[in-house]
């Protein structure tokens, strides 16, 4: 699997104790916290925060605290960049985003065994610039419990739709 190596820099490193301190914060928000970011997510990407509320009708009330929390921790990630406070992700840039990242998942099942089906997901983690964000939105999926129960199928879906939005997030 040598070939199938992540190159990562020290900003990856910094931004997984970034990360930690985020993920720490939001596991423990108030209601005053959770209204503000809302309103601050609807004023600058109000497609995000319509597919984030849109996940009520697919998962339990524990699943959908779970999904918002994750949601959050992508927000404060990117809230920072100019980019994505000023030009809003559409549907079409997340449709887009997402064909792609199925697309990708499609391409990987063609593959002959376990280690190239790996170099392909290997390959598409390279290009993301935000790796330390993606890993740890996994980790949480992998550790917590009311995640780690949600039905396979909707768990794919939310997934390809977060890495659909930092795809979105990283190319504003």
């Amino acid at each position: 699997m040598d070939d199938a190596k992540i190159k990562l820099t020290q900003n990856d490193f910094d931004e997984t104790d970034q990360l930690a301190e985020l993920i720490k914060k939001i596991d423990h928000v108030d209601l005053a916290y959770a209204n503000a970011v809302s309103d601050e997510i609807f004023q600058r990407q109000p497609f995000f925060l319509s597919v984030i509320l849109g996940y009520q009708f697919d998962v339990s009330k524990e699943e959908l605290e779970e999904i918002i929390k994750i949601s959050f921790l992508v927000w404060e990630y990117f809230r920072s960049n100019p980019n994505v406070q000023k030009k809003q992700v559409t549907q079409a840039d997340f449709e887009k985003a997402q064909a792609k990242n199925i697309e990708m998942l499609k391409y990987s099942d063609g593959e002959p065994n376990e280690h190239a089906k790996i170099k392909v997901y290997f390959y598409d983690l390279q290009k993301l610039k935000s790796k330390a964000l993606w890993t740890a939105i996994l980790f949480k999926f992998d550790n917590r419990p009311v995640l780690q129960e949600m039905d396979a199928d909707t768990k794919g879906f939310i997934l390809i739709g977060m890495k659909s939005f930092i795809d979105c997030f990283e190319k504003k």
